[in-house]
């Protein structure tokens, strides 16, 4: 099936920010009932992107001698996909295993004025600010309390002074009439720049996957950098992940976004880390930039450090707010990016209070346009040669929902169940058992996307880790459906309608469905 004409939107949208064409006519994608409740079309903006990312990945692929490939996509498993991290099983139990996730300094809270603001306090040293700087006590009634003795603009306000990541809940109106809201809407998905054009260092041709021999350096934390760099992975490139000795980080992100990957441990801002750091970036194809905008150009690592180390180097940077704007260096979060670019306000439409659109597509999406964007400057590159930094944030992403939306009963919804495990899921086995994961997005008529490597904590490999050669066989495919769905041996699975699925309007916030969170404690407390 072609695609629809909302899909085919959001693949034009990325095809137009780059220098290459894509070919649709050699997409088809399976209608799937939904299960995000929401306006805002989620499951087609997301085939529409995971499509393009296909037919990119098939274009290097035809550059570097390997035959023309047709894609096949399913609409219900790109919209799974925007939840991975809700649906990986380790020996049939979820990998979720906190409940830091429905804390209430991840909360959208009414303001003095009558609107509204959400907050991220994701990892404790940003919980420890908000509570110091609201000064109140971490329950909900707490940030309420607090939340309302000033308006929603002083809050924002004070949040840029202290760089907190707290946004006002706006309108798209709004947010168009906004200076940076402006600025944001006037991007292109992805942004791409290239310069130079010496060919110092070249693929070449391929004998068995797109990306192979591909080297990628990532540098990234939370959801949308480390998935970009799993993309990559699928298709063949080599990513290793530097991860500093000390840090935020959480478990069950950590382990959906580490298929893949090498992992190690480096003090980039050490004097030993910081040589072996160069070492990486000078032998590499692409570096994935996490990094809150301007750590790395603070460290003599700007585009002209980056280009004078690897003039073919390929540098993707992924931030909130776009490179270069007013909020350009402002942290946040999906959820902070839902709020201010108004899709927060177009899903809650009918609803008591604003809530998020239950499926982090501004984390997945976004990692998937700055993944399209790699692929496509490592095209140009066999051509063209030079220096590439291509970039997309989690505001530009969020700022294109509005064209996704349509009256909330124009479709059907089923929540997620076991079937969709038994169809859409695969099972890979490790040294730490059988994971259980939602199979990529986009089936190749050629070459399979896969991975070899199962996630492994940071420390897994010495910092020393190099480059593999490029295998000399075609690899085997290390997956398969999942048996252990089939045989149902996937236990704890609780129906749902995404990650925040109360579905009322409510506050708090997490990167976990309540309704799962309600079975562990109602297993607790038996």
């Amino acid at each position: 099936m072609s695609m629809t004409l909302k899909q085919r939107l959001a693949f034009d949208a990325v095809a137009a920010s780059l220098p290459c064409g894509l070919d649709a006519s050699k997409v088809s994608v399976a209608h799937g009932v939904s299960y995000v409740k929401s306006p805002v079309k989620a499951h087609d903006y997301a085939a529409g992107v995971m499509a393009a990312f296909g037919s990119v990945v098939e274009h290097i692929g035809t550059v570097r001698g390997l035959p023309a490939q047709s894609m096949k996509l399913d609409r219900r498993r790109c919209g799974l996909l925007l939840n991975s991290l809700q649906l990986l099983f380790q020996n049939g139990y979820s990998t979720i295993m906190d409940t830091w996730g429905v804390n209430p300094d991840n909360g959208t809270y009414r303001t003095k004025d009558g609107r509204h603001v959400t907050m991220i306090g994701l990892h404790p040293h940003l919980r420890d600010l908000l509570l110091v700087a609201l000064n109140c006590v971490n329950t909900a009634q707490g940030f309420q309390a607090a939340v309302e003795k000033k308006t929603a603009q002083e809050h924002e306000d004070e949040a840029i002074a202290k760089n907190l990541p707290l946004g006002i809940v706006r309108t798209p109106e709004e947010w168009a009439a906004h200076r940076v809201g402006a600025e944001v809407l006037k991007r292109p998905l992805i942004d791409f720049e290239g310069s130079g054009s010496e060919k110092k260092r070249l693929l070449g041709k391929a004998r068995h996957r797109p990306l192979e021999g591909v080297r990628v350096v990532e540098l990234t934390h939370v959801v949308a950098g480390p998935n970009c760099g799993r993309f990559l992975a699928e298709q063949g490139a080599d990513v290793i992940k530097v991860q500093p000795p000390m840090g935020d980080w959480v478990l069950p992100i950590w382990l959906d976004a580490s298929w893949g990957k090498k992992n190690i441990l480096l003090d980039i801002k050490g004097r030993r880390g910081q040589a072996r750091f160069h070492e990486l970036l000078a032998t590499a194809d692409v570096l994935i930039d996490g990094q809150r905008p301007g750590v790395l150009n603070r460290m003599g690592l700007d585009d002209a450090g980056l280009r004078a180390i690897n003039p073919n180097l390929v540098r993707a940077s992924l931030s909130c707010f776009p490179l270069g704007t007013a909020w350009g260096e402002r942290p946040g979060f999906e959820q902070i990016a839902q709020a201010v670019s108004g899709t927060m306000h177009v899903h809650s439409a009918g609803m008591e209070a604003p809530t998020v659109v239950p499926a982090l597509i501004n984390d997945y999406i976004t990692g998937y346009l700055v993944a399209i964007g790699v692929v496509a400057a490592l095209a140009e590159r066999e051509e063209r040669g030079g220096y590439y930094h291509v970039a997309s944030s989690l505001s530009r992403c969020s700022s294109l929902t509005p064209l996704f939306v349509e009256p909330l009963d124009a479709e059907p919804y089923e929540p997620v169940r076991i079937k969709d495990l038994i169809e859409h899921s695969i099972d890979q086995p490790s040294p730490a058992g059988t994971f259980t994961r939602i199979a990529p997005a986009v089936e190749f008529s050629h070459t399979p996307s896969m991975v070899h490597r199962h996630p492994t904590l940071m420390n897994s490999m010495p910092d020393t880790t190099g480059w593999d050669d490029v295998p000399t066989t075609a690899p085997v495919v290390p997956h398969t459906p999942s048996k252990l769905a089939a045989e149902g041996a996937i236990y704890g699975l609780v129906e749902c309608f995404g990650i925040e699925d109360r579905s009322d309007g409510g506050g708090i916030m997490s990167l976990a469905s309540k309704s799962l969170f309600e079975y562990v404690r109602a297993h607790r407390e038996g």
